[in-house]
């Protein structure tokens, strides 16, 4: 019952992560590239307020499922769900190493007075964001075949 309670937490989680991520790669990024600086750092503290705590947590969720898995499975299941939580602290680590100083540096800007000298956080922010969308969707992927063959 723990486990497969454990798996659906893992699947939901991570699908959860791909998708938000993807949705942010494919529709949020191409519209923050376009606008003008003041606007982007105004636009991108007000899209941060809504991902925290809930992607956080949703990360985290579903990476202790996968360890717990990993203890809780028989091979080659096991593997897999190893995998999922080395993806998935792969997605955390890029968030926290990468994409948070970031957002710290750009809520640290007043829009209203930007340096001559800004150095436009966009394109390493989106290279960084689309390497943990990467990690996440395959961190369902093979939460799925995980799942899978564990239950077959």
């Amino acid at each position: 019952m723990i486990t497969a309670l454990l798996e659906i937490v893992a699947i939901v989680a991570s699908g959860l992560v791909a998708g938000v991520f993807l949705a942010i790669a494919v529709s949020v990024l191409p519209a923050l590239r376009v606008l003008p600086a003041d606007r982007y750092i105004d636009m991108h503290r007000r899209l941060g307020q809504g991902y925290h705590p809930t992607m956080p947590l949703t990360v985290n969720g579903g990476t202790v499922a996968d360890l717990v898995l990993v203890f809780l499975t028989p091979a080659p299941a096991r593997l897999l769900f190893a995998a999922a939580f080395l993806l998935m602290l792969g997605t955390q680590g890029v968030s926290h190493l990468a994409n948070v100083p970031i957002n710290k540096r750009i809520r640290a800007i007043d829009p209203a007075a930007i340096p001559p000298d800004w150095d436009d956080p966009r394109p390493s922010w989106s290279s960084w964001h689309l390497l943990r969308t990467v990690l996440g969707v395959a961190a369902l992927v093979v939460n799925a075949a995980a799942t899978a063959l564990a239950t077959s």
